[in-house]
């Protein structure tokens, strides 16, 4: 490792290149797994924020939460249980009073004594029909504590009494009312006692005609967008990861390349082959090692100053895990130098053969 410190101090120049480079793919990777991660996030948090097993819908829905109806007679048998919550969900323009700007929101109907009832930071749960919890997300939109808000352009006003954390569906932030208030405005009256679906603490089976169980896993996948947002996302982290080691093993070559002469009068002096190879590779695990670590540091900083709206989210097992990747790639590329300098014959290179 001496041998690799001292000629990386030798050539700053040179080898600040190679940091740079490795900065700015690591920044790059470290960015976009932040913005996957987060759109991911707001796609599944309130499916989350449940801590369950399964959910059931209806049959035809094709997995999808978001047109499943279920009525009365197919889960009124389920209703005495803890571990089944009923749960109403919709898509839905929410409004201010006395402002024009319109947020697209989830409504999730809740009993507000089930286990999906949500958890607040603030604020208290509704105690009637004109009263609604939101996520804290929509503070970013100036909803707040006691704000008076239109939903569907319904004549009527909520309160809102609560404030929960972390709960979006399908990429926007999530309004929780009763049951009543969720068949009022998606079917017109309360007295329609449908449902979206059953949510299912345990691991318990439900078998019934028009009915199909699926794992929550299942659930979030099938959330419109969220697998194929995800796979694009993991694409372009693996390709900047596989362009790491093509651009690492390029410039490694190329800088062997020019110190073919200086190898073969190290190999002259008897320094080992092998101890030249240890030091390529220590010089490939430090500059990349230094790089990644610099676009950490860019990253940390990149979260202060980034709008809330933007739905970054830093996982630092994911850099973690990443940026070994990296090293590993890193690594890889040097193995392309190394056929050059086993071949080098002492005499020929000092000569510049």
């Amino acid at each position: 490792m001496f041998l690799a410190i001292k000629e990386i101090l030798h050539n700053k120049t040179r080898y600040l290149l190679v940091v740079f480079t490795v900065f700015l793919i690591s920044y790059l990777v470290f960015f976009l797994t932040s913005l996957a991660v987060g759109l991911a996030r707001e796609n599944r948090t309130a499916v989350d924020q449940w801590q369950a097993k399964s959910a059931v819908i209806s049959s035809y829905s094709n997995k999808s939460l978001t047109v499943s109806t279920i009525p009365k007679e197919k889960y009124q048998s389920y209703t005495d249980d803890k571990n089944i919550a009923e749960l109403g969900q919709m898509t839905v323009v929410s409004q201010l009073k006395d402002s024009d700007k319109k947020i697209n929101t989830n409504i999730f109907g809740v009993d507000w004594n089930s286990f999906i009832s949500p958890k607040l930071i603030e604020g208290r749960l509704p105690k009637n029909n004109k009263e609604v919890v939101i996520d804290n997300s929509l503070e970013n939109d100036s909803f707040k504590m006691n704000s008076r808000v239109k939903i569907n352009g319904s004549s009527n006003y909520f309160k809102v009494v609560g404030i929960t954390k972390n709960n979006s569906f399908f990429a926007v932030p999530v309004i929780f009312t009763n049951m009543d208030v969720f068949r009022t405005l998606k079917y017109g009256s309360d007295k329609v006692e449908n449902i979206s679906g059953l949510v299912v603490k345990n691991n318990q089976k439900i078998k019934k005609a028009g009915l199909t169980q699926i794992s929550i896993k299942d659930l979030i996948n099938h959330i419109p967008g969220y697998n194929a947002q995800v796979l694009v996302f993991s694409f372009m982290i693996v390709a900047m990861i596989i362009i790491t080691f093509l651009i690492i093993s390029i410039f490694m070559y190329i800088i062997t390349i020019q110190k073919i002469s200086l190898y073969g009068v190290m190999r002259a002096q008897g320094i080992r082959t092998g101890r030249i190879v240890e030091s390529l590779f220590y010089q490939i695990f430090i500059l990349t090692i230094l790089g990644s670590v610099l676009a950490l540091v860019l990253i940390a900083a990149t979260q202060l100053f980034l709008p809330k709206t933007v739905p970054f989210y830093s996982n630092w097992l994911a850099y973690g895990v990443l940026t070994l990747a990296i090293v590993v790639m890193a690594l890889m590329g040097g193995l392309i130098s190394i056929r050059r300098v086993v071949k080098i014959d002492p005499l020929s290179a000092i000569e510049g053969e």
